[in-house]
């Protein structure tokens, strides 16, 4: 008689299978569809993962829509504690090397905020300061939130005052504030309804909050679908216009523009940007590195980073 071997006796090993969300992280509704399936290898992420240069772009979980409004979301969601652990990790030497480029994208946004004239400020997300040095330039008394204790350091040694909190908690001190800002950091708060709760309280009334985030709604990202580069990790939420509008207003602002975004980047990161997220096209972005000068600062707006200004009510 044939004996069969222990290997081929074993049971198929059982899919590994990912829970499903029951209702939308933002307005509670269960009519959810999986919008993007997972890229990648489902692995743990180390701090890296998380960084602002991060080249992440073809790795992240499922993305689910709801259909109720529109929000989309990626799902499971990383715990709070492991969120925490991993932005205060955070090591970013790459930020650094682009310090001038990130100062132009700051100086054309800082006119959205109107004149500085003593008002008082926090940034959210503040990573290395370099929008607290050009708010201080811009007659604004300002201060930083950032919870990497690498970046709030290199912050610290511009002479600013930097909290490493979360912004509730910083909500619950007697500091108030004229202006509050969050550079592209909406995205990556798993409940932004409590933390745009907390900078409407962190807000004087009439103060104003200021913001960018990735634009779903945007032509890009709707003609790229699954290839749009900032489906990603570190993104846990993603807006259209109505829907930042809509969790804006319920935390209590009045949206008064909403307009697009720039960044300003150097040649040389932009290419590798590129290579990252459209792998065929990294042969060509080698080739063009060999001969563009990767210092040459490159303004970027392809109309899928919306900036918003509200004010509080």
């Amino acid at each position: 008689m044939r004996q069969t071997s222990a290997i081929a006796r074993s049971p198929a090993p059982a899919p590994v299978l990912l829970p499903v969300p029951d209702h939308c992280v933002l307005c509670g509704d269960g009519r959810l569809e999986l919008r993007f399936p997972a890229r990648g290898e489902m692995v743990a992420l180390d701090a890296g993962a998380w960084r602002c240069t991060s080249f992440g772009h073809r790795h992240h979980p499922p993305i689910y829509g709801c259909e109720g409004c529109g929000l989309l979301f990626q799902w499971p969601m990383p715990p709070d504690e492991v969120l925490e652990a991993a932005y205060s990790g955070v090591v970013d030497p790459l930020y650094m090397a682009e310090r001038e480029n990130r100062i132009l994208t700051f100086r054309k946004v800082v006119r959205t905020l109107g004149p500085g004239g003593g008002r008082r400020l926090l940034d959210v997300g503040a990573y290395c300061g370099y929008f607290l040095e050009v708010a201080r330039e811009g007659g604004f008394r300002a201060e930083g939130l950032e919870l990497s204790r690498w970046a709030a350091s290199h912050a610290r040694a511009q002479g600013f005052t930097v909290h490493t909190e979360p912004l509730e908690v910083r909500a619950t001190s007697a500091d108030r504030y004229h202006v509050l800002t969050m550079w592209d950091v909406v995205e990556h708060l798993p409940d932004p309804r409590e933390e745009l709760a907390a900078a409407h309280d962190l807000l004087v009334p009439g103060g104003r909050l200021h913001l960018s985030t990735i634009d779903t709604g945007s032509l890009v990202a709707r003609l790229l679908g699954r290839r749009w580069p900032w489906l990603m990790d570190m993104h846990l939420v993603y807006f259209d216009r109505p829907t930042l509008s809509a969790l804006l207003e319920e935390a209590g602002f009045r949206v008064l523009e909403i307009g697009t975004y720039s960044h300003t980047v150097s040649a040389g990161y932009l290419l590798r940007k590129i290579g990252a997220s459209f792998p065929l096209l990294s042969p060509f972005t080698r080739a063009l590195a060999r001969v563009v000068p990767p210092a040459w600062p490159i303004p970027v707006n392809l109309g899928d980073n919306m900036l918003v200004s509200a004010e509080r009510i």
